[in-house]
């Protein structure tokens, strides 16, 4: 039985039954739809989040539209580290991760990899772009980033991705840290709030609510990277991109904010179907209007987007791309 954690995606609202959990060896009906369907689980972040939101969304749009054939529970997580482990040992079904997750995991170089590449996670569906974000308050000194030197740093949860990423980053940088501040999001943006961080660093697309939040109650300015920066960062890692997030994404980034990005993912189990991949892309492909109304990031969710994975793709969605015309790299295919 598949471990339930978190957040139910509001199945009573969305009129789906209650069903006891099932094998996944069912008859299928003759319209090809199995028995019952199936419970599956996908993995999300902390509250607060955009995984969280974007993930609940996600699962209520597939509750409505494949009611015959999935009754999806959106899982609140540790987020990108935690899901792909969760997938990759059968804990999980879906689960969104970036695409630095994504390296790792590929590469086994990730702490929960224990040395080993995944094997058992696939490409489903491109989310959206999230910009790297620094912040600080406006009365802190930090105004570049070698002014990190000697401050206290937040870089969300400890182990996550983005926390060892920029660990080496900021050493191959000469970037000196006076300690590294370890927790979620939401902890971090009240930690910068109370003094107690003097700088915190997250990749989102705007607007993050821990950060919106904050800015309701407190002036925030927002630090660029210098060219060299971003170019630095663009070379050493594959999966960050030099961008600009657009002034106006928050209430303290009044000019463009110089920066990198990199992309969110929605991933699956191997194990999945290629009917059951097959279904899940196509309907988030083609509700795309429902996906706006969950967040409006979600505008980058196309097939033609699928070329930003990093990992192989499930074959129910290559067969998907290939009825769309849309041509699969050869990297892509497992």
């Amino acid at each position: 039985m598949k471990k339930i954690i978190g957040l139910v995606a509001a199945l009573t609202i969305l009129g789906v039954p209650a069903m006891s959990m099932g094998s996944n060896d069912q008859a299928a009906k003759s319209d090809g739809a199995p028995s019952s369907p199936q419970r599956y689980s996908l993995g999300t972040s902390s509250s607060g989040g955009n995984f969280y939101l974007v993930g609940g969304g996600i699962a209520t749009i597939l509750n409505n539209a494949l009611p015959k054939y999935f009754v999806f529970t959106s899982e609140e997580t540790g987020g990108s580290s935690a899901n792909l482990a969760m997938i990759e040992n059968g804990d999980l079904e879906l689960g969104i991760a970036m695409t630095s997750a994504l390296y790792e995991g590929a590469k086994g170089t990730a702490k929960w990899a224990n040395g080993k590449p995944m094997q058992n996670v696939r490409g489903l569906v491109p989310l959206y772009p999230s910009y790297m974000t620094m912040y600080v308050l406006d009365s802190n000194s930090v105004k570049t980033l070698s002014d990190f030197n000697g401050k206290i740093i937040g870089l969300g949860s400890k182990g996550a991705a983005m926390d060892g990423v920029l660990r080496g980053a900021f050493a191959n940088m000469n970037i000196k840290p006076a300690s590294i501040f370890n927790d979620g999001h939401g902890a971090t943006a009240s930690a910068v709030s109370d003094g107690q961080v003097d700088a915190a660093v997250l990749f989102s697309f705007p607007p993050f609510a821990a950060i919106t939040e904050l800015e309701a109650t407190k002036s925030l300015r927002f630090i660029g990277l210098s060219a060299a920066e971003q170019k630095y960062l663009a070379d050493t890692y594959p999966f960050y991109k030099a961008s600009t997030m657009p002034a106006g994404s928050y209430t303290g980034a009044k000019a463009d904010v110089p920066t990198v990005s990199e992309w969110n993912m929605l991933v699956c189990s191997a194990k999945l179907s290629d009917q059951e991949a097959y279904l899940i892309a196509k309907t988030l492909f083609e509700n795309n209007p429902q996906l706006l109304a969950v967040h409006k990031s979600l505008k980058y969710c196309t097939a033609q987007n699928e070329a930003n994975y990093n990992i192989p793709l499930h074959p129910g969605v290559i067969k998907y791309l290939k009825e769309v015309g849309v041509e699969v790299p050869a990297s892509l295919i497992p």
